[in-house]
């Protein structure tokens, strides 16, 4: 063939090559697969945190749904926990808390309203609040402590994984508030894949606490905390507030950083008063 020669191969238009190969694709399957792949939206059922700013910011938390809260220290989210497990408990919802760091103090707990007899408290960390472990964690350095964290943090995600695939619980709460982030960090997108896959088309409200989110795309729910202001306890002498401060009540800034009804960001503020606080 003569190299000035010039030999025309027609193109498909790409629309019709497109239908012709769903054609075929629809033919092979015969009706295994439901039609049309079009996505069905179901509604989607929603339970109170026990605080009520915080149901007007959200419309509640999702039952069935990973739900993330996340803040700093001093920030409200003991507050907001154990409004939630209140609310759960007595609604008369049987409850996991997965401690992590083995923080979780029933007695004030029992004064938020928590019945603690519907309250499996699963604490992890083993040995890490006696006092000869204390002694020892200020012998080692930072990233032997970031070890230890983290070896708590593992035990802990078996143990969720455990408890969800078990099922029975109305709410889940895996309590991250004493992880640091960079342990926190380090636990793979996989496993919260798997946290909400679990709880999928079940009564299980999954309620994660921690200081940063973590659990990205997977959360159907993301609401960021902000501690605003502290007051103190009223009728204290302030010779006695020179020394100390006693603790009355907090100012919580809550942001929905990310909801799939309301992907907007929306803010709402509202105050939580100690429940020992007398007079």
């Amino acid at each position: 063939m003569p190299a000035s020669a010039c030999v025309s191969i027609p193109v498909p238009d790409r629309a019709a090559l497109a239908h012709y190969i769903r054609q075929r694709v629809e033919t092979a399957l015969g009706g295994r697969v439901s039609a049309g792949f079009v996505p069905h939206s179901e509604p989607v059922e929603r339970v109170s945190t026990g605080i009520a700013a915080l149901d007007r910011l959200t419309g509640g938390m999702v039952r069935g749904g990973l739900n993330e809260f996340s803040g700093p220290a001093s920030s409200g989210r003991t507050s907001v926990m154990l409004a939630a497990l209140a609310r759960a408990a007595s609604d008369g919802e049987t409850c996991c808390l997965v401690d992590v760091m083995d923080s979780f103090d029933p007695g004030c707990a029992a004064a938020a309203g928590v019945k603690l007899e519907n309250v499996l408290w699963v604490r992890g960390g083993p040995g890490q609040t006696s006092p000869a472990s204390c002694k020892a964690r200020e012998k080692v350095k930072t990233p032997k402590i970031r070890s230890i964290g983290f070896a708590a943090l593992e035990q802990a995600l078996k143990v969720t994984d455990l408890v969800l695939q078990g099922g029975g619980f109305g709410m889940v709460v895996i309590d991250l508030c004493d992880v640091a982030p960079p342990v926190s960090r380090r636990i793979p997108l996989t496993s919260w894949f798997r946290f909400r896959r679990a709880v999928e088309k079940t009564s299980t409200v999954l309620l994660v606490m921690s200081q940063e989110p973590n659990a990205g795309t997977c959360a159907s729910l993301i609401v960021k905390l902000e501690g605003k202001r502290l007051s103190r306890r009223a009728g204290v002498p302030e010779s006695v507030i020179s020394h100390a401060r006693l603790l009355a009540g907090i100012q919580i800034a809550a942001e929905s950083a990310r909801e799939r009804r309301q992907p907007q960001l929306a803010r709402t503020e509202f105050n939580c008063e100690n429940q020992w606080k007398t007079g």
